[in-house]
């Protein structure tokens, strides 16, 4: 676990000074931040949109974003991946959004589910023990808790659809996503809490 919050850390220092070198205009850096996260941004672009295609379209643009925006980033907000990955599951949210609009999908559709991303061993090591501390990190929370995160990131719902869908007061949502989010963090970074009531 100690080696796996070391890297964790080198990896994001890697990505913050990827990003000051993006700044300075070198075009090397845009390409490190690809190697090192393009394929855990098409994993979740694919589950989002169930498109290869589009999948690839979405991560394109979060990195053409990354890099327009690069300026704008702020470290203690939050770590380069976690900025990557929040642009990767709104533009795909939004173009699932925009083709739900023009055209009702079919069953087909949705029962199709696209071939995964072929991958080199280190990154199928890295993101093995990458999905290993989230699944870990979601044992840790309730089940109101997880199915909170699971409705707002991958269902892309609001805070008051929740709610609505769910008949629980907005309050109750908002505490359960703080609670589910904060104990996500802690566990990612390696940090262990409390145990917390549901």
């Amino acid at each position: 676990m100690a080696f796996d919050v070391q890297s964790r850390a080198k990896r994001d220092a890697d990505d913050i000074d990827a990003i000051r070198r993006i700044c300075d205009g070198d075009d090397s850096a845009v390409a490190e931040l690809y190697d090192r996260h393009a394929s855990v941004a098409l994993g979740l672009a694919l589950k989002i949109v169930r498109d290869a295609q589009e999948a690839e379209d979405c991560v394109h643009d979060a990195f053409v974003a990354i890099v327009e925006r690069a300026d704008q980033y702020k470290p203690e907000r939050g770590t380069v991946v976690a900025w990557l990955i929040t642009t990767v599951r709104n533009l795909s949210l939004d173009r699932t959004r925009r083709r739900t609009r023009r055209a009702q999908i079919t069953d087909e559709e949705l029962r199709h589910e696209p071939a995964e991303p072929v991958l080199d061993p280190e990154s199928i090591a890295w993101l093995s023990r990458e999905r290993q501390a989230v699944r870990a990190a979601l044992d840790k929370l309730s089940a109101s808790q997880r199915e909170t995160l699971h409705l707002a990131f991958f269902e892309g719902l609001s805070y008051p659809e929740i709610a609505e869908r769910e008949s629980i007061p907005l309050g109750t949502v908002k505490s359960r996503a703080a609670r589910a989010l904060g104990a996500l963090r802690a566990a990612l970074e390696g940090v262990d809490l409390p145990p917390e009531d549901p």
